[in-house]
């Protein structure tokens, strides 16, 4: 059964990716904390990254990236209104 997300505003689903049982069913505002502890939200859009549509691609996007990890912005539940930094990936 797939959770009840609530909606904000713009029509945006948001709440826990722990609530869903598959990648397909999870809000598309996640909840997360931030770099300096803000609690918020990330979009999953911006959490999953770039999909390969191939093999070979997905080779290249795993070459390019940094080892490091990346940022992405921390909002708000409008999801709009950024309100820190959330890091992905790394060490």
């Amino acid at each position: 059964m797939a959770p009840h997300y609530p909606k904000n505003k713009n029509g945006q689903t948001y709440g826990s990716m722990a609530d869903a049982a598959s990648a397909e069913m999870e809000p598309e505002l996640i909840s997360a904390t931030g770099v300096d502890g803000t609690a918020g939200y990330v979009l999953k859009k911006d959490l999953d990254g770039e999909r390969p549509k191939s093999p070979e691609e997905a080779i290249a996007i795993q070459i390019s990236r940094s080892p490091g990890g990346r940022d992405i912005p921390l909002y708000d539940v409008d999801g709009e209104t950024v309100i820190g930094v959330f890091h992905v990936g790394g060490k």
